[in-house]
């Protein structure tokens, strides 16, 4: 029999390792009696999700087909106001159930139907949805199981929070590197939303406007357009880093903006990062240390070493006189670098270091 305590500390858990929420939520199921769990973290018009193993299939599935814009069970647990778990017989007639497209062809096809959820509104914006559903042929979540439930949503809510408390931490210190070099910079998250930025950001506001629910624009309308195409293709598995010019005027000089994918973790649930954004200003440029190439493409320090003596004018062959290596061995360790800033080409890689290069391909 699953312990309470053993539950909690599964869950305050899942709250520093985001890769143990589908342990945490399988060990709900077992306390509650449920069959399947899931956690799903939205926020503009992004949807992450983690689940039991049980149900991930289910949920994947959910996702892919378009079920979460427009969902009902969401839309009217929100409406209720309930601050606890509430189950689909109190969100849905009988009648209701049997013709709901989602119940109808979706859920009870693949011997689903039956939920207790609860719908937690973050202070970042985000929209929580904890979910627990029995398989159609046991019937509804019972009295017991939502009690138990509502025992432990607090507990639920507060690792959420404390999950996005530390990732926030974390984009913040995945700046400093870049900070070093004093390029005012940023951490995106879905829709453009901005996350975390350096201090250097705010000197910016020449070139660049706030926006609405935490999102940011460029002035320069094409170079705007152009930034925003580039986040597109990151969320579209696109993962080549681009560089975007703004042309100066009277009021400012002209920058370059880099938009460089972020690596994330799979589990990465929460404040979904999914960009650098760079802004370097041209006629600035400068060989950049070990931690700005560690933050941007986690370079070995051998690599970082060979990028370094690249971007400023060496050739492969005075690289290889200087760090005492063989040809050879610079060239290899240049192509794991090309490899892993989704670069094709060595002058690319350099025009990009430097704040001088990607003008004409915006690409």
């Amino acid at each position: 029999m699953t312990d309470t305590n053993d539950v909690l500390d599964r869950i305050y858990e899942a709250a520093v390792l985001p890769q143990f929420w589908p342990d945490a939520l399988s060990r709900v199921n077992q306390l509650s009696s449920v069959d399947g769990g899931a956690l799903f973290v939205a926020s503009d018009q992004v949807v992450r999700w983690t689940a039991t193993p049980t149900f991930s299939e289910t949920v994947a599935a959910f996702i892919d087909e378009g079920h979460m814009p427009g969902n009902a069970r969401n839309s009217r647990a929100l409406a209720l106001r309930h601050a606890g778990f509430v189950t689909d017989q109190e969100l849905f007639t009988l009648e209701e159930l049997d013709r709901e497209p989602l119940f109808a062809e979706f859920l009870r096809p693949r011997g689903w139907g039956w939920a207790a959820g609860t719908v937690i509104l973050m202070p970042t914006g985000e929209v929580l949805t904890f979910h627990f559903e029995n398989q159609f042929q046991r019937g509804p979540v019972d009295h017991r199981s939502v009690g138990l439930l509502d025992e432990l949503r607090p507990h639920l809510a507060r690792s959420a929070l404390l999950s996005c408390r530390l990732q926030l931490e974390k984009l913040q210190a995945s700046l400093s590197g870049i900070e070093m070099l004093g390029y005012p910079a940023a951490v995106l998250g879905g829709g453009g939303r901005v996350l975390a930025v350096s201090s250097g950001f705010d000197k910016l506001n020449s070139v660049v406007v706030a926006k609405a629910h935490g999102r940011f624009a460029l002035r320069n309308a094409s170079a705007n357009g152009l930034v925003q195409q580039a986040l597109e293709q990151i969320r579209s598995g696109h993962r080549s880093p681009r560089s975007i010019a703004v042309t100066g005027s009277d009021e400012h000089p002209p920058f370059i903006f880099h938009v460089i994918p972020i690596r994330r973790n799979a589990h990465d649930l929460f404040l979904g990062s999914e960009a650098f954004l760079v802004a370097t200003p041209v006629g600035r440029p400068k060989a950049p240390p070990f931690e700005v190439l560690n933050a941007l493409f986690d370079l070995t320090p051998g690599e970082a070493r060979v990028t370094r003596l690249l971007t400023s004018g060496l050739s492969t062959a005075e690289i290889a006189k200087a760090s005492k290596l063989s040809v050879e061995t610079v060239r290899a360790y240049i192509k794991s670098v090309l490899r892993k800033s989704g670069m094709n080409r060595q002058a690319e890689l350099v025009g990009f270091l430097s704040g001088l290069g990607g003008f004409g391909d915006p690409a």
